[in-house]
C-alpha cells in the first residue's frame, strides 16, 4: 500500500517489536538473487543463513515504544517526501569481510542517492554501504569455494526505479509487510 498525504500509517500490531526499512527489487531481480543463493547453496554445500531471505537494500531497524514506532513511520513519511524517485543500478558482486567471515552482495553502482536517502532519515555513517546481501557469514573456505564463481558472472545493464521504501514489522519473531512509504511530493 503506497500512503498518500490523507491517509494514515497503518497500525502496528499489540507486540510489534521491531520495525524494518528496506528498498524492495523488482520480481526479476528478486529472481535472480534467489537463483544466486541456490547456487550458493550448492557451491558451499549447506543454506546460507539468509538463503530464504527476500532480496532487498536495507535502510535500518528501529525498535522502541509503540507511541515512538509511530513517531517513527511518521517521520520517515515526511523525509521521503523530500526525496524524489531515482533508479537504482546494480552491477556485478562484492564482499565484506568481517573478522573470519565473508557476506556477498549483489553491488549498487550509484549508491548516493541511497545514501541520501539514508542519510536524511537515519543520519550520516561513512560505513553504510548499499548492497543487495546474497550470503552472510560464510567461512573463508566456504567463501573461497563461491567467490572465483560469482567473479566470473557479469550481472550488469539492471536498473530499478526506486520509488518507495517497504517497511517491515516483526512481530513474535515474524516479519510481515506493514506499508510502503511513497518517495516525492
Amino acid at each position: 500500500m503506497r500512503l498518500h498525504a490523507q491517509q494514515a500509517a497503518p497500525a502496528l500490531e499489540t507486540g510489534t517489536e521491531e520495525l524494518f526499512f528496506i528498498i524492495s527489487p523488482p520480481r526479476h531481480i528478486v529472481s535472480d538473487v534467489s537463483v544466486l543463493k541456490d547456487d550458493i547453496q550448492y557451491l558451499i554445500g549447506r543454506p546460507t543463513v539468509d538463503r530464504h531471505t527476500k532480496a532487498h537494500i536495507a535502510l535500518f531497524r528501529y525498535s522502541d515504544t509503540d507511541i515512538r514506532m509511530h513517531h517513527m513511520l511518521r517521520f520517515v513519511e515526511a523525509r521521503a517526501k523530500e526525496i524524489e524517485p531515482f533508479n537504482i543500478f546494480l552491477k556485478d558482486f562484492g564482499a565484506l569481510y568481517d573478522g573470519s567471515k565473508r557476506h556477498i552482495y549483489l553491488d549498487v553502482v550509484n549508491k548516493s542517492p541511497i545514501q541520501e536517502l539514508f542519510e536524511k532519515i537515519v543520519r550520516e555513517d561513512p560505513a553504510y554501504i548499499p548492497h543487495i546481501p546474497i550470503a552472510r557469514n560464510l567461512s573463508v573456505q566456504e567463501f573461497l569455494r563461491c567467490w572465483p564463481y560469482l567473479k566470473g558472472l557479469n550481472y550488469s545493464n539492471q536498473h530499478f526505479l526506486c520509488d518507495r521504501i517497504t517497511v517491515l514489522s516483526r512481530n513474535k519473531g515474524v516479519w510481515k509487510g506493514l506499508m510502503e512509504v511513497g518517495l516525492g511530493s
